[in-house]
């Protein structure tokens, strides 16, 4: 069995569009055990209606406070111990289970992450990757998907830092279902603006032997996770014209730079990659605009009679199933965005549950570990240290 530890308390939202979605989740996965840390009265009621009681597979622990986003929420996950997220990162690290899944704010689940587990050897920050492109259906993957690495977790990086989220990233990739080596790009805003922090990163990947794919433009990213032509015509109108994000020093200048809609072109093993690497600035305005092509709207229903519940790749919900690399656990993050339908609320708790799975069943972490140590000895070898 799977054990997570799903932190429903988050933000202190009400709970009723989340607990709809776990029939959902235990139908389409008989071996997962789902341990429910809530402060909603009234709770054991609600999983009744549902036709759910508190057992092998369900189980409900007490939390007392929730967690705002924004500035305080590092400040009130680090202070006080009966939150939500750290009551459920406790039973992770007790050993009560095996990952942690939680709707509270991003920067919330990422504080959490590294007070708790701490990070692991080699690494020097945590970094939130995304699958952008597709959910998962079931223990299937789709072909077109990309991994975006750093997706909101830190502004700025340094060079060593982007080789990080690579490493990272492209052993997530393998874990969710990549074939083969996963091809690794870096996001650029285009071949015009040259940066030698990318140089670097370029170099260090290619002494690690990854497979490095070069510079990406958000457009190109779009394409290969089959996200293009979504709407016609570009984003906002076209690049560089006043006003519009297209523009440098306009919200999401970097990331949305270059991301024209164009007509759908069928992605080759030429035009696929895995992982797209960015700062985590320009990763998170990249990650709007994907929400902004595909809205998470996605429909939780169940399957034909005697089938597993499943969602589909029509179902895609970027919300869902962003996971916290670099720490010494598997986090995922079930996003809650303002003014979303109980559908898509539900439908990113099932992915992130999914995720989470996948990626304890895949040895992540152990596997995250073996790359750090691999970048660790890269680093010893550059300053003549002996390995």
């Amino acid at each position: 069995m799977t054990r997570i530890a799903l932190d429903l308390l988050g933000e202190g939202r009400p709970t009723a569009d989340l607990l709809e979605a776990l029939p959902i989740a235990l139908d389409a996965d008989p071996h997962l055990t789902l341990i429910l840390v809530t402060g909603a009265d009234g709770v054991a009621d609600d999983l009744a209606r549902l036709g759910i009681t508190p057992g092998a597979r369900v189980q409900v622990r007490p939390a007392a406070r929730s967690v705002p986003s924004g500035p305080e929420a590092v400040r009130v996950v680090r202070a006080r111990r009966d939150c939500g997220v750290r009551v459920a990162a406790r039973l992770v690290r007790d050993g009560q289970a095996d990952a942690l899944v939680s709707v509270a704010p991003a920067e919330a689940v990422v504080a959490a992450a590294q007070f708790t587990y701490g990070l692991l050897p080699g690494a020097t920050r945590a970094v939130l990757a995304a699958d952008v492109g597709c959910t998962p259906d079931g223990d299937a993957v789709h072909r077109d998907v990309v991994t975006l690495c750093d997706a909101g977790a830190a502004a700025g990086a340094t060079s060593d830092e982007l080789v990080q989220a690579a490493l990272l990233a492209a052993v997530h990739a393998r874990v969710r279902g990549a074939s083969g080596r996963p091809k690794v790009g870096l996001l650029s805003p285009g071949p015009a603006l040259a940066d030698p922090v990318h140089d670097a990163v370029a170099t260090q990947l290619r002494a690690l032997d990854v497979d490095f794919v070069g510079p990406w433009t958000a457009g190109r990213v779009l394409t290969a996770a089959g996200l293009s032509g979504q709407h016609g015509g570009q984003l906002s109108g076209q690049p560089g014209q006043p006003g519009q994000p297209g523009q440098p020093g306009q919200p999401g200048g970097d990331a949305a730079r270059t991301a024209e809609v164009s007509a759908p072109s069928r992605v080759t093993d030429e035009g696929r990659i895995d992982v797209v690497v960015a700062e985590g600035r320009a990763g998170a305005m990249l990650l709007s605009v994907v929400r902004a092509l595909r809205p998470a709207a996605a429909s939780l229903r169940r399957g034909p009679e005697g089938e597993p519940a499943r969602m589909t790749h029509e179902d895609h919900d970027v919300l869902g199933g962003t996971i916290v690399l670099g720490v010494d656990a598997v986090v995922t993050h079930a996003g809650r965005s303002g003014g979303g339908s109980v559908d898509a609320a539900g439908s990113a708790l099932v992915t992130a549950v999914q995720t989470a799975s996948l990626a304890v069943r895949g040895d992540l972490v152990d596997r995250t570990r073996a790359a750090m140590a691999a970048l660790v000895s890269r680093r010893r070898a550059l300053a003549g240290m002996p390995g």
